[in-house]
């Protein structure tokens, strides 16, 4: 793939002359006191844009191997293979009188996190903002880009040897270009939003969806994974749910992925065989010889600890649990959903999935008749009420089709 991405015959688009747009030199940030000096002249700034480019399959936390930051007047590149310390950016990316401007940004802020040891602060991201203002949920850099700017990005490099020394010039285009076209096509999509009422919804999604997707470990969505879906046993989910949380400190101690520590396919068999001793541990088919070698004893004691836990019910109903009446039903309710809010320009997606709105109905049919959204939040406030009042009787769905698509009917 890096190969075929350096070909001569893949050419990169023009850069179009704007005053939004640097269509300079990129810089290439390698000693402590460009590193500085770039961070001071991104926080006098005020908003930057943000991105990394890191190998995740090799090691427990992905490697990172370019950070690239943007303003309307600079792009530059920072190198962390020649850094031990990487703070003065990590410290402006976090800094909450900073706006920081990203796309898809969440495992790019995972290390702000770990190195700052806090949340990052005044962080926008184009993907979300973008369902706000009639694009689907989600979106790529490039349709943003398009969209908001008018300018084509290059392509090739989405899976490219990012350690390599030196980088390309292809690769740094392809870097570049990640952040360069950003602050332009966020002031853009501000501007609409504000103009369409919606840039405080925006807003507020772009932090809740930052904090919920914090890489904290979450035990019970792992399982839920492994088990793809299955209704396990109380006692079964107990151990499994012990493997689990070994498998993670396991994968931390030895810098390891989760999946090459142990496979999800031995955690499900490490369920069900539950050995006792290391040589019923060798006869499970999906442990390797070394892995018996080196960890049995934290393997064992994990199964012993989910044995003698108390049994663990897994909270989950899904979208099979519906009977053809309850399917229909969900169904209508979720193109009602859909239709109000593409009516409003957001992306459905974003508002909800069909499988949580399943849920929700079957909890609701079974009595318990907890509000789909939070109070207060900007789905209850965009979503939530109307649907409220319109599945008790006392409100329609009014959407008319315009020459864009859905409009609320009331505007024709």
């Amino acid at each position: 793939m890096h190969a075929e991405a350096e070909m001569d015959d893949i050419k990169s688009p023009d850069l179009v002359d704007h005053p939004e747009i640097p269509t300079g030199e990129t810089e290439i940030i390698t000693d402590m006191a460009a590193l500085e000096e770039l961070a001071e002249s991104l926080r006098a700034k005020g908003s930057f844009a943000f991105d990394t480019e890191f190998i995740g399959e090799e090691t427990f936390y992905p490697r990172i191997c370019v950070i690239q930051v943007a303003t309307t007047d600079r792009v530059a590149l920072v190198d962390p293979f020649e850094f031990e310390d990487l703070s003065p950016i990590w410290e402006a990316v976090a800094d909450g009188d900073v706006e920081t401007i990203v796309h898809d940004g969440g495992q790019d802020l995972d290390p702000v996190r770990r190195m700052t040891g806090r949340e990052p602060e005044g962080v926008v991201d184009t993907q979300v903002c973008a369902a706000f203002l009639d694009m689907p949920w989600p979106s790529s850099l490039a349709k943003i880009v398009d969209r908001f700017t008018g300018n084509v990005l290059a392509k090739g490099h989405t899976f490219t040897e990012w350690d390599r020394r030196p980088l390309t010039a292809k690769q740094m285009r392809y870097a570049a270009d990640d952040v360069r076209y950003l602050p332009l096509a966020w002031r853009r999509m501000r501007e609409q939003l504000d103009e369409k009422n919606r840039l405080q919804w925006a807003l507020r999604e772009c932090s809740e969806s930052r904090r919920g997707g914090a890489g904290a470990f979450d035990a019970e969505r792992q399982m839920k994974k492994i088990s793809r879906g299955s209704t396990l046993r109380p006692r079964s989910a107990a151990v499994l749910r012990e493997l689990v949380i070994m498998r993670h400190g396991l994968a931390k101690e030895l810098d390891l992925p989760h999946r090459i520590t142990l496979p999800d396919e031995a955690l499900t068999e490490l369920m069900k065989v539950q050995p006792i001793d290391a040589e019923a541990l060798g006869e499970c088919r999906n442990i390797s010889r070394r892995t018996v070698n080196d960890h049995a004893s934290i393997i064992i004691d994990a199964v012993k600890r989910g044995k003698e836990a108390e049994p663990f019910k897994m909270s989950h109903r899904r979208p099979s649990d519906e009977t053809a009446l309850d399917r229909m039903r969900v169904d209508a309710v979720w193109s009602a959903i859909s239709m109000h809010a593409l009516a409003q320009g957001i992306s459905p997606a974003l508002v909800i999935s069909r499988a949580d709105l399943s849920r929700w109905y079957l909890d609701r049919k079974d009595g318990n008749e907890s509000s789909l959204f939070d109070a207060g939040s900007w789905r209850s406030d965009a979503v939530g009420l109307w649907l409220e009042r319109f599945l008790d009787g006392e409100d329609r769905l009014d959407v008319a089709w315009g020459d864009e698509g859905p409009m609320p009917g009331s505007e024709l």
